[in-house]
């Protein structure tokens, strides 16, 4: 009889150590509080996802202490909607520094943010948010807040299972209110102020829903504004941008996204019955009960090929629209600054060959981030319902990615009003001004103040209580410091 080689393989693996026994196979995904890899667990003989945490957790006892404690708790609670922990680990990084890994289920699968970048917004989506209220009402009731519900943090694998991940993780890295960490798109305005409990992720959760219905999540703009916006602007109503939506749903993700968390539901389980009673797809008026094997009709448009390839046509055209204009206006912008500080290269004549250096560089940022380019201003899926506006919020996202490659390829154009900015700096510190400030050393020389700044971020954002990030941070400190230096030496030394 064959001896079966799994016992044999468990007692080798009894003085495996960690480092060994965990094989890291590729990275899956990265977020707020480190990187995801898949591996290969050689003492189980499966492949798990292992969680490797950010430096400035790792480095934080409290935040460790916490994120222990909330993984220990999440480590008893089996529920298939629930990402399973299976360990939490000492192993070594990339720099060969020992840090805390979480072992984690493997689930195979998409983030519903990458579901609805390539399918757009759909009601089926409704089914996702009532399998999150249902993981959250398990770990709710051992005790543990997600408080950073979003799209990139429920998994949706091919079965249609649905799971969420990073469970308690957010409030336990922050720092001492454990509760202001989160996403500002879906941040309860109590958050912010340092206060949660189990009614901040059901407002998580009606921000998720809106974006399911809508493509777009409630409030949009600078982190700033958004906060502001969740604590004071009227809660904005789905049928707004998707007139589709039926008015029990768009009630539902009202009162799930009250300012006052009094107004909101009170558990998970009551949103999920108003969830489970509210229609998925409108009523529509005066239309008798259609009798069997009639096909009902869908609750909207479609999108089809033809509007697809006509959303690609407009999306390319504004973009490429928008690709040639930017750098014009940064040109025009930059023809205002004094002539003394334009170098040769840049004289008038030159416009039109740093213009078309300014639209390569743009289109080559755009074809290394063609996939999410292409998947903005292609908009939803086929068969997916059609947007109400051709321009919609995604082919908007599109067009800002054109806008913001434009803009960093124009940006050496900019180089008269950094040179004018760096004379007022040295005429303010009193440091002589060079006569050859447009050789190539002169360059060099006015590439330094940013080459200081940089380098002194570096070095200090970098510090931590190890030898090794000790030393690298005195290194890239001490090059800030000649930076400096050669900065005020080199019009010495060239009078």
């Amino acid at each position: 009889m064959v001896a079966d080689p799994l016992p044999t393989s468990l007692i080798r693996a009894d003085t495996m150590s960690v480092e060994r026994r965990f094989e890291l196979l590729g990275r899956i995904g990265a977020g707020n509080h480190g990187v995801v890899f898949r591996a290969r667990d050689s003492q189980l003989q499966r492949e798990v996802a292992v969680k490797r945490f950010s430096h400035f957790l790792a480095d934080d006892p409290r935040a460790m202490r916490r994120i222990t404690r909330e993984v220990a708790t999440l480590a008893r609670v089996s529920h298939p909607n629930v990402v399973t922990v299976h360990d939490l680990v000492q192993m070594p990084d990339g720099d060969g520094e020992i840090t805390p890994h979480l072992v984690m289920e493997l689930v195979e699968g998409r983030s519903l943010r990458d579901l609805l970048t390539s399918h757009g917004p759909s009601p089926r989506s409704v089914i996702v948010v009532r399998g999150v209220l249902e993981g959250l009402a398990a770990c709710h009731h051992a005790g543990i807040l997600h408080l950073d519900i979003k799209p990139a943090n429920v998994l949706v694998t091919a079965e249609g299972g649905v799971k969420i991940v990073d469970f308690g993780i957010a409030r336990a890295a922050s720092d001492a209110t454990a509760t202001i960490a989160g996403t500002p798109h879906y941040m309860p305005p109590e958050q912010y102020e340092g206060r949660a409990d189990q009614r901040s992720d059901i407002y998580s959760v009606g921000c998720l829903l809106f974006e399911c219905l809508t493509g777009s999540p409630p409030f949009r703009g600078t982190m700033a504004s958004q906060l502001l916006a969740h604590r004071e602007q009227p809660r904005p109503d789905p049928r707004s941008l998707t007139p589709q939506v039926p008015a029990g749903m768009a009630a539902v993700v009202m009162r799930a996204m009250a300012i006052d968390p009094a107004h909101r539901y009170a558990t998970v389980q009551d949103m999920l019955a108003a969830l489970a009673a509210a229609p998925i797809h409108a009523a529509e008026p005066h239309a008798a009960t259609p009798p069997p094997h009639t096909p009902r009709a869908v609750a909207g448009p479609q999108v089809s090929r033809s509007t697809r390839l006509r959303a690609y046509a407009v999306g390319l055209a504004l973009s490429a629209f928008t690709v040639a204009l930017v750098p014009g206006l940064v040109w025009l912008a930059a023809a205002f600054a004094p002539d003394r500080y334009r170098p040769d290269a840049m004289d008038p004549s030159t416009a039109g060959t740093w213009w078309m250096i300014a639209v390569s560089i743009a289109t080559v940022l755009l074809l290394l981030r063609r996939r999410s380019f292409f998947e903005a201003i292609g908009g939803p899926a086929v068969g997916s319902l059609q947007p109400t506006r051709l321009v919609d919020a995604q082919m908007t996202r599109g067009i800002q990615m054109a806008a913001g490659s434009a803009l960093r390829g124009s940006l050496p154009m900019l180089f008269p009003w950094y040179v004018a900015l760096v004379a007022m700096c040295a005429a303010t510190a009193g440091t002589a001004w060079p006569d050859d400030v447009f050789s190539m050393w002169g360059v060099a020389w006015l590439l330094m103040p940013p080459a200081a700044i940089l380098l002194g971020i570096r070095g200090l954002t970098g510090l931590r209580p190890r030898f090794g990030a000790v030393l690298t941070s005195a290194v890239y400190l001490a090059g800030a410091a000649l930076a400096i230096v050669l900065f005020i030496a080199y019009p010495l030394a060239s009078s």
